[in-house]
Parts: structure tokens; sequence; C-alpha cells
């Protein structure tokens, strides 16, 4: 009893002297009164030095001792390792249990959008792909022990209203292997890897091929490509925790050089653009076919871009999630990609520029 007593004095005395500290890391602060204040303040965030060894203890004692989520809403611990995204920035987990679905007035919306965006394109002769790609939690559930609610999720909902109102829908997902021999997504990182956007890209040229059957395109195999594994700094969910950030990471690269070039790039950024400029645009050249694709796309493009573009003539590769109808009619392309993620599934709603 008094060994207990003594191990409960000590992790309540830690705690408490420790509470200025998490206060610090977690961004809950008395609001400074002064400019004085206020450099103090960020003197201390910026160059604290002990800032990550006591989150580390922190995560210990909520983690381990008391069996709570370190930070609630922005991770989920699994097991072996695993981390899923929580629902502090989009739902993420909620939305993959079906627990938070579109309702009535969001999907008329949806259809509004959709169908009016698909006959616009249509009459531009550009054909149009909507494309998800599953969160993590959609793919690996029986991870977490939460049943899933029995009803169609956000992208279930949203493939349902897709086959009726005529729009062309890929689940990015859908050619994953159903066996869990492959891992598909890191496992401190919110995102799929090389193999799932392999797999993904397989699943868009399927949907292509067919809507243009005198095309000439490439078909790859994992057989065409070199997979090296190293330990990368990736990992934005051990990031969110503050813990090391870094993973094994299959690389895939293609065994023979592949004849696309990149080219010049010629946007301004538009106003109110939120991430790195240097992401906003990429183009590229091939000699493949005469088809030029335009993709507004998220992160996971990135997997699967390399394939893409040494699939068609020209390429121009939007980082963002607006659908600006001035500039797709200045590019002129021949089959617009629209992906993002399951979890960012909500922009649509608000994706429009006139």
């Amino acid at each position: 009893m008094r060994t207990k007593i003594t191990k409960a004095f000590i992790i309540v005395t830690f705690t408490i002297l420790s509470i200025p500290f998490v206060f610090t890391i977690l961004k809950i602060k008395v609001k400074p009164v002064n400019k004085m204040e206020k450099e103090i303040s960020l003197n201390f965030r910026r160059n604290f030095p002990l800032r990550a060894d006591l989150f580390k203890t922190y995560y210990f004692i909520k983690k381990d001792i008391f069996g709570k989520d370190p930070i609630e809403g922005k991770v989920v611990d699994a097991n072996n390792g695993w981390k899923f995204l929580g629902d502090e920035f989009s739902n993420a987990f909620v939305e993959s249990k079906g627990l938070v679905v579109f309702n009535k007035p969001e999907l008329e919306a949806l259809k509004h959008i959709l169908k009016e965006r698909n006959e616009w394109l249509k009459e531009r002769n550009i054909t149009f792909y909507l494309s998800i790609a599953p969160n993590k939690l959609s793919i690996y559930g029986d991870m977490i022990p939460i049943r899933k609610y029995e009803r169609n999720t956000k992208l279930e909902q949203l493939d349902s209203l897709c086959k009726t109102i005529g729009v062309n829908f890929i689940n990015l997902g859908e050619d994953f292997p159903k066996d869990n021999s492959i891992r598909l997504y890191h496992k401190t990182d919110s995102h799929w890897n090389d193999y799932a956007g392999f797999f993904a890209f397989e699943t868009v040229m399927k949907n292509i091929e067919r809507d243009f059957p005198d095309v000439p395109f490439n078909r790859y195999t994992i057989d065409d490509m070199n997979i090296n594994t190293t330990i990368d700094p990736i990992g934005d969910l051990n990031e969110m925790l503050r813990l090391e950030k870094s993973e094994s990471w299959s690389h895939f690269e293609f065994k023979d050089p592949q004849p696309t070039t990149q080219s010049e790039k010629t946007l301004p950024i538009r106003n109110g653009y939120h991430k790195d400029p240097s992401f906003y645009e990429l183009r590229y050249h091939s000699p493949i076919n005469d088809l030029k694709l335009m993709t507004i796309n998220d992160s996971f493009f990135g997997y699967m871009r390399r394939y893409l573009v040494n699939n068609f003539g020209t390429s121009l590769l939007l980082w963002d999630f607006k659908f600006d109808k001035t500039l797709i009619e200045s590019e002129k392309p021949d089959v617009i990609l629209y992906e993002i993620a399951e979890r960012d599934i909500d922009f649509i709603l608000v994706s429009e520029t006139p």
C-alpha cells in the first residue's frame, strides 16, 4: 500500500509541476496583456529546450498509465504502432465509421453542383472524373474496435449520387488488395503509400481507357518498378503528438527511364491560396498521345502522379480544391480529374469558382 501511495504522490506531483509546460506545448495560455509579455511568450514557445522531453513524459503518463489519448481528437492509437487521424480537423474518424453523413440539404447541394459541373464540361468536350482517396480508417477500420454504423458513409453516398446523375465517380481504393498482404498506408501518417498510389493509378486508367478506347496509353505493373525501402522523416500523426517523425517507406521508381519532361510553370498563384506556392502548379509533356490532362488534386495525388503524367501528351496538375471555370476555359483540357481525400469531401460543396 505504501508503495502505491508513493507512486501516486509522485505522479500527482509531477503532473501539477508539468501543467505550465503542458499548457505551453498545447498552446493553452493566458492572453498576454502587453507587447513584452507577448515577446516572452513567443520566445518561450520557440526556444524552451525541454519542450519535447516534457511532452514525451506527458504522453507516457496519459497514454501508458491512464490509457487515454494524449491529445483528444487529433490522433487515435491502434495496435502495433498504427495511428489514425481523429476528428479535430475534418471528422475523419466518425465519417469513416458512418457516424456522420451528408444530410438531405447537403446531398441536394452536391447533386446540383456536380450535375451542373458535369454538364458544363460536356458542353466543352471535356470528360470529367470525380475521384476520392479513401481515409486510412476506411481501409483499416478493423484496427479500431468500434463498429461501423449500418448506413452509407459520405464516400458511399457520393458514389451512389454520382451514379444517379451520370457523373464519372472513381473510388481510388476500389482495386486495393483485400488480403492485407501489402501495407497500403503509412503507419504513423494519414496518407497512403506508393503501393496504394500505384493501385489507385490503375483504377483511374481503367476508367479513362473505357472512355478513350482508341487512344494509346501506358500500362504498368509492379514488375516495372524498382522498390527500395528507407527510413524517412514521414509521419504527420506522430508529428501532431510531438513524437519522432520517421517511418519505413517503400519507394517506387521506374526501372526504365520514361520520356516525360517537366515544363515551366505559367500560372499566377490564386488569391487566398493557403499552401506553399511552389506546390500550386506542375506541368508535364509526354509523346504518348495528344490528350491534355488537368487535375485538381491534394497531397494524396503525389503518390500516383509519376504514372499518370506518362499517359497524357500534356498534363497540368493543380494542388488545390477550387474548380475554376475561367482557368479551365483558358487551358482547354480533354480530361479533368478531380481528386480529393475522403476526409476533405465536404470541400466539394465550397469549391466552385466562377
